[in-house]
């Protein structure tokens, strides 16, 4: 499944990140989807094994509200596909 997710973040572009953010009413601004894609791109697979080391360093990029929204969407797919990470 690693693979997978390698294949697809190494894919992953500003305007996808984007199209997701919307279809998910997430609103950011070239900045903070400039910084999200870099995170994710350098981080993914130490944000699989500790969710929680990057969220302050989310908080202090990305407004409150979508901050909130990226916070729960990620938990529910990490919940809803925890037996296929590890």
């Amino acid at each position: 499944m690693k693979s997978l997710i390698r294949n697809y973040i190494e894919t992953l572009s500003i305007e996808k990140l984007n199209e997701f953010g919307i279809k998910n009413d997430i609103h950011l601004n070239n900045n903070e989807l400039e910084y999200l894609l870099n995170l994710i791109k350098e981080n993914f697979e130490d944000i699989l094994k500790d969710d929680t080391k990057y969220l302050e360093e989310l908080k202090n990029n990305i407004n409150d509200e979508d901050f909130i929204k990226i916070k729960n969407l990620f938990t529910y797919y990490k919940n809803r596909y925890k037996g296929y990470l590890f």
